[in-house]
């Protein structure tokens, strides 16, 4: 399991003074690692604990953050493409999502097409984890909404 953590961790650039977003909903998966990014490159993460949907309507600044991780909610929200929305107003622009959805959710082309039609670029599925998807979607500026 650490070697696919080690692994995870490589999605994340080294910024310094890096700000991250990571909400979650009890998957618990990743906390470890994006501690040892923070600390690594001397950032923030800004948790939210994931009860409802309401918990994901973000009062954030634009572009506030280079990384978003959303642990296993979209499976949970009805309004799925305004909780993406609210997620990409709040990425830096060349910024990052990452998405841990469980694989039971069969939900993978939902959530690839709702990131492309969002205005994210090069939205991908990675299988790493067993029992988990991960999708990784990068904000592009001047590409789409990415102003």
């Amino acid at each position: 399991m650490q070697q696919k953590l080690n692994l995870f961790k490589e999605l994340f650039a080294d910024y310094t003074n890096i700000a991250i977003l990571h909400i979650d909903n009890s998957l618990g998966l990743v906390d470890e690692t994006l501690e040892q990014i923070k600390i690594q490159n001397e950032g923030n993460i800004k948790y939210i604990p994931f009860v409802d949907e309401s918990s994901a309507k973000l009062k954030a600044t634009a572009r506030e953050f280079e990384y978003i991780v959303l642990g296993n909610i979209l499976s949970y929200c009805e309004d799925k493409t305004n909780i993406l929305k609210l997620m990409y107003k709040a990425i830096e622009n060349s910024g990052n999502i990452i998405i841990l959805e469980k694989i039971s959710n069969d939900n993978r082309y939902e959530i690839l097409d709702l990131l492309e039609s969002i205005g994210f670029q090069a939205p991908n599925c990675i299988e790493l984890f067993d029992d988990v998807y991960i999708f990784t979607a990068k904000k592009m500026h001047h590409w789409d909404n990415g102003l």
